[in-house]
């Protein structure tokens, strides 16, 4: 029995109850988790796969398994745990999501403290998060505690016997219910009121502290009055920093996703009676071939099966399934105690507001990808020192390239990275001008012997590491040119195209790497910038040389439009311009555009310029 049978078979005995579904690869890994109301009717369309993403885990699949349920709402709590417990690869999911910080308020005490964890439980307390920054839940927990006169020091209380009040006491910063004095039931209200801040209910909790501060100053009771007068001028405070408002709109989340190739961006913007009270940002992870849908689908799943904080309605960047979002919905209803819903809106005010959850999601996209890129440039300088054994990580890094068409017009190029990213001012061109037919061994010897003498005569830095693209012939020939020039010990390394194989000076057997290393990613990447570079110079090549051909075939072309076309073209081949693309060269019409496409084409044989064409020479 094949693979596909195999698969087949076991997706027919799948029950038609709502569960979890999980695919294997050949070695037991979990791939990816889903759920679903009927598993045998879901785990069909798998076998006719209509999304990339489909189709690119099914070629990895070769085993099933699922664990039914009772309920829907049941399913998606097992998804979320068995993504969480398991990353498979396939599941997007917040990146480093136990690292988060909450707050919680333990409220299973009599009475409740306040402080910072990044676990949650179903342990009777309230937690609010999460908190994409350690640092802001420790700013807001410190406001917390300047504002809120609940205690800190974490002991079983009440005591058996009373004891000393600590500093926070005598500060004005705690109630100290450590001796005993404070009712439970007047605690309870200041930790009720806590409660409202952190779910964003500003105006509200305002209206309740002034009241009671005037309750308490009317019955003359001026210390309690003035601990509530205290928590009001903190709130007043805190609210004039909260410039951004929605009248009207109450309570809600919007929530927008952005992706790029491997990163993935979400933003949460909490705004509580139309104010704006937060904005949080989670990197996501798992994103192989997924879309925007599913970047938003996963989120929000994992984001508010473990939030407490719930608003009644929650704006999205993109449109949920149907199925989906109404089994999201029943869950964070029951989970909340009201009525929450999922939308999508199309117009209004509100898509206003979801465009600038977006534009903030694509600009912390940007920022996460280049931290990215710049941690993989410095691990992958690292690991090009450990597996070539140079002294230190490579701080220059040149590759050159050769490249001619059909024997003739041989070039070669060199770029030049610096700290594992392009420098574009170290970019040479060059005319191979001692070799004949095809010889890249030797057009090599004769680029590297220019390079290195270059630099003996400017008295310049020689490169940490000089990267030929090619086997081992290729490598030999350049380490000769560089050993004629007293150069023996500059580092040089052959990377071959087909395998991804690397090669050593004086070793004819190549070494292999990890080719998704970052390492090997900067080597590619010289390596694919040295090709395209060289590309680019054959083909402005080829475009002068024809020009120049039809400077003499069509009188009334004029200078002005041969540089036209050469800055239109570009490093694009002009010998394949149609009639249309030539029309959009500025200058030049119909009828010359015409006369210019028949010229390309009956002197396209004639166009490759010989070694001694007075072409602007762009060796260096």
């Amino acid at each position: 029995m094949d693979r596909k049978e195999s698969v087949q078979q076991k997706v027919s005995g799948a029950p038609q109850d709502p569960g979890c579904y999980i695919w294997k690869d050949a070695a037991g890994e979990i791939l990816y988790v889903g759920k679903a109301d009927r598993l045998r009717t879901r785990l069909r369309n798998y076998l006719k796969p209509e999304t990339i993403k489909t189709a690119m885990l099914m070629q990895k699949v070769r085993d099933l398994e699922w664990i039914t349920t009772e309920t829907s709402a049941e399913a998606l709590i097992l998804e979320d745990t068995l993504v969480k417990k398991h990353k498979p690869r396939f599941n997007v999911r917040l990146k480093d999501d136990k690292r988060f910080p909450y707050l919680c308020v333990s409220t299973s005490e009599p009475f409740p403290r306040i402080y910072l964890t990044r676990s949650v439980r179903k342990d009777g307390n309230r937690y609010f998060g999460p908190y994409t920054d350690v640092r802001a839940a420790r700013h807001i927990l410190d406001l917390i505690h300047k504002t809120f006169p609940i205690r800190k020091v974490r002991q079983k209380l009440p005591l058996s016997r009373p004891r000393r009040p600590c500093m926070n006491f005598h500060i004005n910063r705690c109630l100290a219910p450590c001796q005993g004095t404070v009712p439970e039931e007047e605690y309870k209200k200041i930790v009720d009121e806590l409660i409202l801040f952190l779910e964003g209910k500003h105006e509200l909790l305002e209206e309740l502290v002034k009241k009671r501060m005037d309750q308490f100053s009317q019955e003359m009771q001026f210390e309690r009055a003035a601990i509530y007068r205290d928590i009001l001028s903190s709130l007043r405070r805190f609210q004039e920093r909260q410039t951004v408002s929605r009248p009207g709109a109450g309570d809600e989340d919007v929530i927008a996703v952005a992706r790029d190739e491997s990163y993935g961006q979400a933003v949460v913007f909490e705004y509580r009676q139309g104010n704006l009270t937060g904005r949080k940002a989670f990197p996501l992870t798992g994103l192989e071939a997924a879309d925007e849908d599913d970047l938003l689908q996963s989120f929000i799943r994992e984001y508010y099966l473990s939030n407490q904080s719930i608003p009644p309605r929650i704006l999205m960047s993109h449109r949920m399934d149907h199925q989906e979002r109404s089994i999201l919905e029943e869950y964070l209803s029951k989970t909340s105690d009201r009525k929450v819903r999922l939308r999508h809106p199309q117009r209004g005010a509100s898509v206003t507001v979801l465009e600038m959850a977006r534009k903030n999601a694509e600009l912390l996209l940007k920022e996460q990808v280049i931290k990215v890129r710049s941690k993989d440039r410095r691990s992958g300088l690292e690991e090009i020192k450990e597996f070539l054994g140079l002294d230190a990580a490579p701080e220059i890094i040149e590759c050159y390239d050769i490249s001619h068409f059909q024997g003739r017009q041989t070039v070669a190029a060199g770029v030049q990275f610096e700290n594992g990213q392009p420098r574009k001012a170290g970019y040479r061109r060059y005319i191979i001008k001692s070799v004949e037919g095809i010889d890249d061994p030797a057009s090599m010897r004769e680029v590297i012997a220019r390079r290195i003498q270059r630099l003996i005569n400017e008295d310049g830095k020689m490169p940490d590491l000089i990267v030929i693209d090619g086997g081992s012939t290729q490598l030999q020939a350049a380490c000769e040119a560089a050993a004629s020039l007293g150069q023996e010990d500059l580092p040089m390394v052959g990377l071959a195209k087909k395998r991804e194989e690397i090669y050593l000076p004086g070793r004819p057997v190549p070494l292999s790497f990890d080719k998704n290393s970052a390492g090997m990613r900067i080597l590619r990447h010289l390596r694919d910038e040295a090709h395209r570079f060289g590309i680019s110079h054959q083909r402005i090549r080829s475009n002068k040389a024809q020009l120049k051909i039809l400077e003499t075939s069509i009188p009334d072309i004029g200078q002005q439009r041969i540089r036209a076309m050469l800055k239109h073209f570009d490093d694009r081949k002009i010998g394949d311009a149609s009639i249309e693309e030539l029309m959009e060269v500025p200058g030049i019409g119909e009828k010359l555009a015409k006369k210019i496409h028949q010229a390309l084409k009956s002197t396209e044989s004639e166009a490759a310029p010989d070694s001694e064409a007075p072409l602007k020479n762009l060796s260096r």
